[in-house]
């Protein structure tokens, strides 16, 4: 099993790719969600923005995160998960396994899996494989993704 790289490491790779304590992304958040909202419910699923999934947006959203894993290999996280249409069986699924909301919070580049968060800000990795826990904040999830250390979702219902 892989460890996770230390949190300076992940503070790096954020303020790499522009994050920074006083970001506020409050402009671009409600077109993003009004569109997420309305684009999976065209696709029955049913779900709403909440506080903490609002404030993730607003501080890290709309980041790309680059996992430098070589020379020749790169990924990368986007902090915001604007096309999930794709996933939306799977996010119903989801909420109705762990009885509460979750939100898109972002999307990996390389394998096109879709991350959501919870009201108690757990993030949750939904992947053609499966769907598996990645941590609760931001640090978690980013190590989580960036190691490949997700965890078996059955471990984590509510």
């Amino acid at each position: 099993m892989s460890t996770g790289p230390a949190r300076e490491e992940i503070d790096q790779l954020l303020a790499a790719a522009g994050w920074h304590p006083a970001r506020d992304m409050s402009e671009k958040v409600p077109e993003l969600t009004e569109f997420v909202i309305s684009d999976l419910a065209a696709h029955d699923c049913q779900l709403e923005l909440f506080p903490e999934a609002e404030a993730f947006l607003r501080s890290y959203g709309f980041l790309t995160v680059e996992f430098p894993y070589d020379a020749e290999r790169a990924d990368t996280f986007n902090t915001c998960a604007r096309f999930c249409s794709d996933k939306a069986e799977e996010i119903s699924e989801l909420m109705d396994d762990l009885q509460r909301s979750v939100f898109p919070i972002g999307w990996d580049k390389m394998e096109n899996g879709l991350a959501v968060m919870t009201p108690d800000e757990r993030m949750f990795y939904i992947h053609h494989s499966g769907t598996y826990y990645a941590g609760t904040g931001i640090h978690e999830v980013i190590s989580s993704l960036y190691t490949g250390n997700l965890q078996p979702i059955e471990d984590y219902h509510v």
